[in-house]
């Protein structure tokens, strides 16, 4: 049985108790087998195209990884779904890979097909003597959670308080966590599941957790729980049809109202009122294909496949991801003594969205206001960051790091010299200010891409099998052009009052030297009364290189910027 919560204007009274049904965020799972059979052998996973196969890893970058010598080793990938991976589903599939699975004494716990595809988009690694495909993590280690304790013909499925366990036992034993299950009736992001979520992120900070947006878009507001949270990476959906180009039209997005629960009642942000994104990113979700058949012959092998369709199967595929970087961060050298900041859930989710492409059209809802780039909208309601890109996610991980946050030590109040592409994880304290110069000067015309990212406060109590909200921090992301002696351009500011995420993305009007500030302002909320501090994590970077013929017109057209001063804050560090 869950506990849902009714969103009813600013306070509501406890919630009411009645039976809720999760529905799997997949879109036609069984269309009929497509037309690419044969005797050819390849060695992947693939997407449609033109009654071809198409590399699905290396068409998303992961062979960068690759080439490296990273698979995904040293990291265990969770997938908690309504059942539990099934090794022997499909002939043509039998992981070699899936090590640990977990159900509570109520759920099922036979094999799923579903499952058994989210796990082989994200990890799966077929045994010797079967056919040869790898997910995009095909190092890691595959456990499975089962979550469901019945099923219906439709698809959905009830759990229990008791068979939810399964999303703590993943969180807490594994680094990366992909779910593709979604509640429709939590748009808000403040049902148990969500909750949950968000009270894990918190408590395991090095698990990323990915979710699938679901599949009821094009409506506005329709991004499902537990992707519907605030600490956990939404994907939504890319069409097949666009080369991936454009968001699928099933995939959900927002905006969504923004509500948060103190335990016995639920609040809401300006009466329920939508501004708030809740996808962070977009992999391909149409014309997945996945053997299922193989028939061996005396002198070939012929396959069978399904395709798929549904942001289910565009989860894993950054869940793939997450594990990638996670398993770069524990196998470099060039990570030691920061592997633990490396891989925080923040970072990670920052790196992954900062390094995304950015579709035509689009569009964060960035405009000019008083002559300074603002926007309180952070990311594009349907597409979040972009489409997923692990060829430049791993060089912006490599670049540089910026580390001025330990356990037990932060550092908060400081102006550090960074170069122009990197990351960071830092924290930052109510009223302050906290400053990456970029060393090196930019020109006019390269794009800039700052993302910052950070956790909603939330905690499990077990005393009542609930999750409480504790405070929200919001951070503000800024952009300066440094003036010397003083009088520092104010150039950009994303300042969503609703968001754990800001991000600034635009094209720089001057030449010079430039500064990137997190400035923590305000909490949204605050029921403990003294939250005054927030680790984050931040990524940027700095792109392209101005036509000569663009070259001075920008320069000038940077000179009619009006100068905003703002002060500078003594550096200052707190145990």
């Amino acid at each position: 049985m869950l506990f849902p919560r009714p969103a009813l204007g600013l306070m509501s009274v406890a919630r009411s108790v009645f039976p809720v049904l999760l529905v799997v965020a997949s879109l036609g799972l069984l269309k009929a087998q497509t037309t690419l059979t044969g005797t050819y052998y390849p060695e992947f996973y693939g997407i449609a195209t033109n009654n071809a196969l198409v590399n699905l890893n290396e068409s998303l970058g992961a062979t960068t990884f690759y080439n490296q010598g990273v698979f995904g080793q040293n990291t265990t990938s969770w997938v908690v779904d309504a059942q539990l991976v099934g090794t022997n589903l499909f002939p043509a599939e039998n992981f070699s890979n899936l090590s640990d699975t977990y159900a509570s004494s109520d759920a099922l716990t036979n094999s799923g097909d579903h499952a058994t595809w989210v796990a082989a988009l994200l990890g799966g690694y077929t045994a010797p003597g079967y056919y040869l495909n790898t997910g995009m993590a095909p190092g890691t280690t595959i456990d499975s959670a089962a979550l469901a304790t019945s099923t219906n013909a439709d698809g959905s499925f009830s759990i229990s308080t008791n068979s939810i366990s399964a999303y703590s036992y993943a969180a807490s034993n594994g680094d990366v966590l992909s779910t593709s299950i979604g509640d429709s009736s939590d748009p808000a992001g403040v049902g148990l599941l969500s909750g949950l979520l968000d009270s894990l992120a918190v408590a395991n900070p090095n698990t990323t957790m990915v979710a699938a947006a679901g599949n009821t878009g094009p409506a506005n507001g329709s991004v499902n729980g537990p992707a519907s949270g605030y600490n956990v990476i939404s994907v939504g959906a890319l069409d097949g049809p666009t080369n991936y180009s454009v968001v699928a039209s099933f995939s959900s997005r927002g905006p969504q109202p923004t509500e948060w629960y103190d335990g016995t009642n639920t609040y809401s942000y300006e009466s329920g009122a939508a501004t708030r994104p809740a996808v962070d990113l977009v992999a391909p979700g149409v014309g997945i294909v996945l053997p299922v058949t193989m028939t061996v012959g005396s002198n070939s092998i012929s396959f069978s496949y399904y395709s798929l369709a549904g942001t289910s199967f565009a989860t894993p595929l950054v869940a793939g991801g997450a594990a990638l970087l996670d398993s770069l961060a524990k196998s470099s050298t060039s990570f030691n003594g920061i592997t633990n900041a490396a891989t925080q859930n923040v970072v990670i989710k920052a790196v992954l969205m900062n390094s995304a492409d950015k579709l035509p059209g689009w569009n964060n809802g960035q405009q000019i206001l008083n002559d300074v780039i603002t926007t309180t909208q952070a990311l594009d309601w349907a597409v979040g960051a972009g489409g997923l890109n692990l060829n430049t996610a791993s060089t912006q991980y490599t670049s540089s790091a910026y580390v001025t946050t330990s356990p037990g030590f932060s550092y908060s109040g400081f102006n550090l010299p960074v170069a122009s592409t990197g990351w960071g994880y830092g924290t930052a304290l109510l009223g302050g200010v906290n400053s990456y110069s970029l060393a090196s000067e930019l020109f006019a015309g390269q794009q800039i891409a700052v993302t910052l990212d950070w956790l909603r406060s939330s905690f499990w109590n077990t005393e009542i099998s609930d999750y409480v909200d504790v405070a929200q921090a919001e951070l503000d992301l800024m952009v300066y052009q440094v003036v010397p002696g003083g009088g520092d351009q104010l150039v950009a500011e994303s300042i969503s009052p609703v968001s754990t995420t800001q991000e600034l993305y635009f094209q720089l009007a001057a030449s010079g030297i430039y500064e990137i500030q997190v400035g923590y302002s305000t909490n949204l909320f605050d029921f403990s009364g003294s939250y005054d501090s927030q680790p984050y994590g931040i990524a940027w970077s700095v792109t392209g290189v101005p036509e000569p013929g663009t070259f001075a017109l920008l320069i000038l057209g940077g000179v009619l910027l009006v100068a905003r001063v703002r002060c500078r804050h003594d550096s200052s560090s707190t145990p």
